[in-house]
């Protein structure tokens, strides 16, 4: 951290003041509604936008402020915890600062962002008041190097996330248990248990063979959980804490000129992790129970209209398996099985130009959700769900 501030900071002794500002701001309003297995969510609005201007000192040094602020209030489900969970809200501001230094075709580019994410799963929940709301602070830095055969980058990130409002129950139940039960279990129980620190490594290699551009990318992230326990073979709670290792392997190849742009991408992720699970209710240990491997395919196209718009679509296939955590029937029995779903994701979208830097667009999703693991009491792991949204679009 410390070795990062200290690259920002002394890059920019020797800038050059006379710097010049390249203004760069986009804004979107989409009015949309939300289907979930059939039952439609009220009409409500998404908003989008991002302020970005480029302060270029010279030639070689340039600063990017960015300030990135959303409002989603079509619904949709997403994966909090580890599970599939309606979210009514969402609402975030993240700022971040950019420095980038070039030098021939060798760029440093360290960076520093702190964001605000507010999640409602109720309508009449208060921002700032949600269950699973969070910051995130970080810093990292980025080295590219261009060369005649191909493009190389190497980054580095620290980011903490912080969950405020959430805590673990058993740090809360000493009032309503008594005392030789509460110390039975609540004996090296975190309360910050979702708060983590954690550390990213990353290589990307872009080649770019005739009119193809292939990009080959490796990720490493170590997330460490310090406040959460993790579960033994009882119930309690070790004094080991949760750790996990994400692997990401990505592939993507393009090819586009000024009509059509076609791509596909692949992604491979392999979570690892130290956590286990106990099912008190069955009393049912798992071992490894967050551990999984999941890969997405996706095909891309768009269609340029002249200077006038776009039509795209996208088809988005995943596969996730939890590497031990077990199915269960309708009533809550387990099988032998573990857990695995498959996520279909169709996606159409059409741009128009309505005036100069101002354009219209309609965008329509459609998603199709199978598993094996057929008890929903807690997470929906089975669904069909779709959006549309409709609006408009500034850039300038």
């Amino acid at each position: 951290m410390r070795y990062v501030l200290g690259i920002f900071f002394l890059s920019m002794l020797n800038l050059d003041l006379r710097a010049s500002m390249n203004p760069n701001f986009d804004f979107s309003v989409f009015g949309g509604k939300y289907y979930l297995d059939g039952e439609s969510s009220s009409l409500d609005l998404n908003l989008n936008a991002v302020a970005s201007p480029v302060i270029n000192f010279n030639e070689n040094n340039a600063l990017y402020p960015v300030y990135i602020g959303y409002y989603t209030g079509v619904e949709d489900v997403q994966e909090l915890v580890g599970g599939d969970v309606l979210v009514r809200q969402r609402m975030g501001h993240s700022f971040s600062l950019k420095y980038v230094h070039s030098n021939d075709f060798n760029y440093i580019k360290p960076r520093l962002s702190y964001s605000l994410d507010y999640i409602n799963e109720t309508k009449d929940e208060s921002w700032g008041d949600g269950l699973f709301d969070y910051n995130t602070l970080s810093a990292g830095i980025d080295f590219e190097q261009e060369r005649p055969e191909a493009t190389y980058r190497e980054s580095f990130d620290y980011f903490y996330v912080h969950y405020p409002n959430y805590s673990s129950l058993i740090s809360q139940s000493e009032t309503v248990l008594d005392t030789t039960t509460y110390k039975e279990i609540s004996q090296n129980a975190g309360e910050d248990v979702l708060d983590s620190r954690n550390y990213r490594v990353g290589f990307e290699y872009v080649k770019f063979p005739r009119d193809l551009m292939l990009t080959y990318s490796l990720n490493l992230t170590y997330k460490d959980y310090f406040d959460q326990s993790v579960v033994d073979s009882l119930g309690g709670f070790k004094s080991d804490k949760r750790n996990d290792l994400l692997t990401e392997l990505g592939a993507r190849i393009e090819k586009s000129d000024k009509k059509v742009y076609l791509g596909m991408e692949f992604d491979f992720r392999w979570l690892n992790s130290n956590q286990n699970s106990y099912d008190a209710t069955r009393t049912k240990y798992i071992d490894d129970y967050y551990s999984y491997i999941n890969f997405d395919l996706t095909p891309r196209i768009q269609i340029n209209l002249n200077d006038k718009g776009s039509f795209s679509y996208s088809f988005t296939y995943t596969r996730l398996n939890y590497i031990e955590r077990l199915a269960q029937d309708v009533n809550g029995n387990y099988s032998g099985s573990k857990i695995h779903q498959n996520f279909y994701i169709n996606s159409i979208s059409l741009k128009y130009k309505v005036y100069e830097n101002l354009y219209a667009r309609g965008i329509y999703s459609y998603q199709v959700v199978d598993s094996n693991m057929n008890y929903e009491a807690g997470y929906k792991y089975d669904y069909k769900s779709s959006n549309f949204m409709a609006g408009v679009e500034w850039e300038f």
